[in-house]
């Protein structure tokens, strides 16, 4: 009598190769082996293709085993085949790294951790596998390549690529986190603060005698953030002049910003916020 060939639940298959199980359902549902249907794992037709089948259990009900061959299978020796980085995804959706890390953090996959990233329990959910760089040891998170193709993914993508949304001629342009702001290039700086978890406020009084507000302020590095736009107007400059001369007179910590560091903030604000003990 031949015998039948041994089956594996999900979690044995993690504990057989060294993985979490939480691990080895995001693995396979990267590969496209399972999905997640009504709170249930079910198989796809690639999962079935795989040789996948169920089992039921008075115990656990009705969960999905696996033929021990599965164990030699190239894309679970080889996870990374599958897996890319915040690089890659970018470099698949035309974004820098920077643009989607910040767009990870603002959905709660990941945050800043010794830094680098480090996964979160949501972003676990979605495939995230927390890493090391060998070199640095600096933590960052791999992902499936499939997860431009999900649905929360691609919807917030959009929200961020859409920085100006317009309230109306009265209120001004609205920020990702709900600020009313003039111009829209105070809304492309408000949202990069934003996205990058840097506690900020707007239109800040000066802590002085004289009448005047910041345009940003940063309480974390005591920081005021000023854009400075089209000089045209007299009535503007003689104003931008004179609030320079109060960050001067009143030793404000000021950081200055011009249309040119618009295009350029991933670059150009780290770079200056560290100068203020503020990391990002």
């Amino acid at each position: 009598m031949t015998k039948s060939p041994k089956q594996l639940s999900t979690s044995s298959l993690a504990k057989k190769l060294a993985k979490t199980t939480r691990q080895m359902f995001a693995e396979l549902e990267a590969l496209g082996w399972i999905k997640r249907d009504n709170e249930k794992w079910t198989l796809t037709a690639k999962g079935e293709f795989e040789q996948g089948s169920y089992r039921e259990s008075d115990k656990f009900g009705r969960y999905i085993v696996w033929p021990e061959s599965v164990l030699s299978h190239r894309a679970l020796i080889n996870p990374e085949d599958s897996y890319t980085s915040a690089k890659g995804l970018g470099l698949k959706t035309g974004r820098s790294v920077a643009t989607i890390n910040r767009l990870l953090a603002e959905l709660g996959w990941i945050r800043p951790w010794l830094r680098g990233w480090q996964v979160t329990d949501s972003g676990v959910a979605v495939g995230g596998v927390q890493k090391e760089d060998s070199r640095t040891a600096i933590p960052y998170v791999s992902w499936p390549k499939r997860l431009t193709e999900d649905a929360v993914f691609k919807r917030n993508l959009k929200q961020f690529d859409s920085y100006i949304t317009a309230v109306t001629s009265i209120s001004g342009c609205s920020a990702l986190d709900g600020h009313l702001l003039r111009s829209e290039a105070e809304v492309k700086i408000d949202n990069w603060l934003y996205l990058s978890g840097i506690i900020h406020a707007c239109k800040r009084y000066l802590p002085i005698v004289e009448q005047a507000q910041a345009d940003f302020y940063l309480p974390d590095g005591q920081l005021y953030i000023e854009f400075w736009g089209s000089e045209n107007d007299p009535a503007y400059l003689a104003e931008k002049m004179r609030k320079k001369s109060l960050y001067q007179a009143n030793n404000l910590n000021l950081l200055e910003l011009q249309e040119s560091d618009l295009d350029d903030l991933d670059e150009r604000l780290p770079r200056a916020l560290r100068k203020f003990g503020i990391e990002c």
